[in-house]
């Protein structure tokens, strides 16, 4: 059982790390996708004390494919938003373990709003302080790869602000001075 749980692990901090090095919303989304699946499974087997957090990537993966579907035919993801937001606020409350969950649901109501925003950057701004909740989660439950993993997302999101946003800014204001 515990060579599963690392192994489902280590899928998820493969696949959480990767994302953010993707400069379009669809692919960032399907990624995180997969990595919420894979933490999911993870956690579920991690027992109780890890259940909230199966529930929130659970319903996070199902949340990334709607967003998804939502930016593809170019809707308002605003209801999605809304609807998630009350799930995970349900589902936290219902599978509440003490204070300890409250790492699980407000991590997972930022990155509902952030996935939901169709501007990359902002996307990616949003998502930054969700990893540090996560890492606290992921430390007490012992879930080490999704710490690792939200470590990893840290890095990786904030070498995709200085790759896609910020030199690439930069790049634009020197063209438009020529």
């Amino acid at each position: 059982m515990q060579i599963l749980i690392r192994v489902c692990g280590v899928v998820g901090l493969i696949l959480s790390a990767i994302p953010f090095q993707f400069k379009r919303h669809k692919h960032i989304v399907l990624c995180k996708m997969a990595s919420s699946l894979s933490f999911s499974a993870q956690y579920f087997l991690l027992g109780p004390v890890a259940y909230t957090g199966a529930w929130m990537d659970l319903i996070s993966a199902l949340r990334n494919f709607l967003f998804y579907k939502f930016v593809d035919k170019k809707l308002s993801t605003l209801p999605v938003i809304l609807v998630f937001t009350a799930l995970v606020l349900w589902l936290g409350i219902s599978s509440w373990e003490g204070w300890i969950s409250l790492l699980a649901i407000i991590p997972k109501i930022l990155t509902t709003v952030s996935y939901g925003m169709k501007n990359e950057r902002t996307l990616r701004l949003l998502t930054l302080p969700s990893c540090l909740f996560w890492v606290s989660y992921n430390c007490i439950v012992g879930s080490w790869e999704a710490a690792l993993g939200d470590l990893l997302t840290l890095a990786s999101i904030s070498i995709a602000i200085y790759k896609f946003d910020i030199r690439e800014n930069r790049r634009i204001k020197a063209e438009s001075e020529r």
